[in-house]
């Protein structure tokens, strides 16, 4: 049965039509830098985190849950990506929330604004 359409009150449209932003990530308010932002906010989480080099991206490999954390900023939209794998499903829900956080945090002490979202 096709199902209604979630109601849009933000900017990302592209967003909206692969409906990426309920899958994972931290968005910022739409800014003519925010490719720079996004580079600001990976290095600081560096600072905090062990991880791998991607290219343009990192890993985070964390044994407290066990797993990996794949953080890379959006090409084309304004926000940090996050892929979290755990051993277990609440395993990768806490490496997603945790890395989400951290995320977060940096935005805050670089003073980079995260946009509202609807649920």
């Amino acid at each position: 049965m096709p199902q209604a359409r979630r109601e849009k009150n933000d900017h990302l449209i592209y967003a909206d039509v692969v409906d990426s932003k309920s899958k994972a990530g931290v968005w910022m308010g739409e800014q003519a830098s925010f490719q720079e932002n996004q580079s600001r906010i990976i290095e600081a989480v560096k600072e905090q985190t062990d991880w791998v080099e991607l290219k343009n991206a990192i890993m985070v490999i964390t044994t407290d849950p066990a797993g990996i954390t794949v953080i890379a900023p959006n090409p084309t939209l304004p926000g940090v990506i996050v892929f979290a794998d755990g051993g277990s499903p609440g395993a990768t829900a806490k490496l997603q929330t945790t890395a989400e956080e951290n995320i977060r945090a940096v935005m805050d002490e670089l003073g980079i604004a995260e946009e509202e979202t609807a649920a």
